[in-house]
């Protein structure tokens, strides 16, 4: 398969690209600068801006999915994620790439007391409302889209992931290593075509 991934300049977007490489499939990465390090000699590179449709539209096509990966990792307010999915989406859908998978967190559906009445409104309120942001535009879409919700992102190593439909209590970090894995089975096997699922790391 040919994927090009979006945004393949930070943690998760590196270990997406080289599980996907490793996985035997021809691998893209569109960025806007070039990327340091850089990425290994069988993975294409193409200079791209997000938030150009006219860049995108040239960087994926040809190619049979689209793994959108774009995100600011702050919790300030800010809008990168939902304007680089509205042109990455729209590009796609023009372009014929209809398998997209997308990133959210676990947060959209997190209902604890705690993170509901004080965390969310004091420190995760514009980062949660991005990834909202994100959600409503992929659904929205005619795409043969997946949406992932990690739990909190780590670099601890792998050790497997679980996948449910529902946000499941005592789940807390998902390591990059299992979400890329995941995201490399999904384009193999399309089991969560427009779902959008929780993914979290099993305990040891």
């Amino acid at each position: 398969m040919r994927v090009v991934v979006l945004g393949a300049a930070g943690q998760l977007d590196r270990e997406t690209v080289h599980t996907l490489s490793a996985r035997g499939h021809a691998v893209c990465t569109a960025v806007r600068r070039l990327p340091v390090p850089s990425f290994a000699d069988s993975v294409e590179l193409r200079l791209a801006d997000a938030r150009n449709r006219a860049d995108l539209l040239t960087a994926i096509s040809g190619f049979d999915a689209v793994v959108n990966v774009i995100g600011r990792g702050t919790l300030r307010k800010n809008d990168v994620a939902s304007t680089t999915s509205t042109v990455a989406v729209a590009a796609a859908e023009h372009a014929g790439v209809h398998r997209y998978v997308a990133i959210s967190a676990g947060m959209v559906a997190l209902e604890w007391p705690l993170f509901k009445y004080v965390l969310r409104p004091l420190i995760f309120r514009h980062i949660l409302a991005e990834h909202r942001r994100v959600e409503e535009i992929v659904k929205a879409s005619t795409l043969a889209w997946t949406i992932v919700r990690p739990t909190a992102l780590t670099n601890r190593p792998a050790t497997g992931y679980v996948v449910s439909s529902q946000l499941q209590s005592g789940t807390f970090v998902t390591s990059r290593a299992d979400a890329a894995t995941f995201i490399a089975d999904e384009l193999g096997n399309n089991a969560y075509v427009r779902q959008a699922v929780f993914l979290t790391s099993r305990r040891k």
